[in-house]
């Protein structure tokens, strides 16, 4: 079947993607108006680390978090997700950028807050980690990510017609919680204080690991009782 334009991104998605491109060579072409080291290592720093997090917490104050149980292309929540998608690409592009900041105890957790995340800064992050949505995470003290877990908060999926559905929702670990080597977590999915994800055990959407065993999570029906 041949799916209709209409249903999928449109242009001004489209054109998002070209962001992260042109954000790091803007800062590119700032840096070299700069004089002396000092000055173009903090902005360097500022640039890279800090004003994709607070442009994220100003569309989050402007627009709202885009939580949802299913957002098409043309909805507000669709093109919110999206475009904080792309200012976040720059970190799934280049992994190192994340690695250095896992080098100061406390500091990646601490940068995952001011995306608007609730991370405590006593949380372990091992290697290769990946998080799509760096501003729906709540990870409490004491909790251990292993080494190529996957922390995705979103879903989008195709039905029968062409259309594209988006589903996002928060994902919580709770304290001392461990989630063992290349385990995964989707949307809305939960793993309880002192529980320990198995490694490679990779949960479906609004799915809560507690006692040693899956299960559905009770708050499927209501999204925006988990921000």
């Amino acid at each position: 079947m041949k799916h209709s334009s209409s249903k999928g991104p449109d242009a001004f998605q489209l054109a998002l993607l070209y962001f992260p491109l042109l954000y790091l060579s803007l800062g590119i072409i700032i840096l070299f108006q700069l004089r002396g080291l000092g000055a173009s290592l903090v902005f360097a720093a500022g640039w890279i680390y800090l004003a994709p997090p607070l442009l994220c917490r100003l569309t989050l104050a402007l627009f709202g978090p885009p939580v949802t149980a299913d957002a098409s292309p043309r909805s507000r929540k669709f093109r919110v997700w999206w475009f904080l998608t792309q200012v976040q690409m720059i970190f799934n592009r280049i992994g190192v950028l994340e690695e250095l900041l896992r080098l100061v105890p406390g500091l990646y957790g601490s940068w995952l807050s001011l995306w608007g995340s609730r991370v405590s800064p006593f949380s372990f992050w091992a290697r290769d980690i990946l998080v799509s949505e760096r501003y729906l995470l709540r990870v409490e003290k004491g909790a251990l990510i292993a080494s190529q877990c996957g922390l995705a908060g979103h879903v989008v999926t195709l039905d029968d017609q062409g259309r594209y559905h988006l589903l996002v929702a928060p994902i919580r670990v709770g304290a001392g919680a461990i989630l063992g080597i290349r385990s995964g977590l989707g949307p809305g999915c939960q793993v309880a204080a002192g529980e320990m994800l198995p490694a490679g055990r990779l949960l479906p959407p609004f799915t809560c690991w507690q006692d040693g065993r899956k299960q559905a999570c009770t708050n499927q029906n209501d999204l925006s009782q988990q921000q």
